[in-house]
């Protein structure tokens, strides 16, 4: 299991502070990020923010509903830089709430575990996942996919169907005992197998 780490975030009007503290490490001081910087999360997968050396980047992941903040701390005595790597993963949605309610606000949370609990996967496909897997270089391709782009830690079950595209799947999110995102797992370049590729449509 992965070691969790308490984050201690800390809500004002133009900016938000945080600090780490785990069983090995605590952060050397407050991260703070500015409102507008974490408002652009709303629509860009990614941003960068930085505070004195450090910097962190934020990753959103609209369809796990999570926030992932890879911190680089650095510091510097003047003669040499020094400092270490953390990352954390948070409810985007309860982040959110807190950015929009009325000042200050404290929240102190457990970063999630995405080793923990893992949604899942439930094959309802026959042949389209039959004519995947007997290809090896579509196989490959399916396993990685499924792999990086289903690690939704609050989802229950996705159910794979197939789709009227070959080697392509139609997938159904089940949260919190009801119906969640829906869309297409589409296998697209397959003029050149080799250099074909999934993404996901919503």
């Amino acid at each position: 299991m992965k070691e969790r780490t308490l984050v201690y975030i800390t809500f004002r009007d133009d900016c938000i502070g945080l600090r780490t503290v785990s069983r090995s490490k605590k952060s050397p001081h407050r991260f703070y990020i500015s409102r507008h910087k974490l408002e652009e999360l709303e629509h860009k997968s990614e941003v960068i923010a930085n505070d004195i050396h450090s910097f962190a980047i934020l990753r959103r992941d609209a369809y796990a509903g999570t926030v992932e903040i890879a911190f680089t701390w650095l510091g510097s005595d003047g003669n040499r830089i020094s400092g270490y790597q953390d990352a954390i993963t948070l409810p985007y949605g309860k982040m959110m709430e807190c950015l929009y309610e009325s000042k200050p606000v404290v929240w102190k949370a457990l970063s999630i575990d995405n080793s923990v609990k893992q949604a899942k996967i439930v094959f309802k496909s026959k042949k389209n996942l039959h004519a995947a897997l007997g290809n090896s270089a579509i196989r490959r391709k399916l396993i990685r996919f499924l792999r990086d782009q289903f690690k939704w830690v609050y989802s229950e079950k996705i159910e794979i169907y197939d789709d009227f595209m070959p080697y392509s799947f139609f997938f159904r999110e089940t949260r919190n005992g009801e119906v969640g995102i829906s869309g297409g797992l589409i296998l697209h370049g397959q003029e050149d197998m080799e250099t074909a590729y999934y993404s996901m449509h919503t």
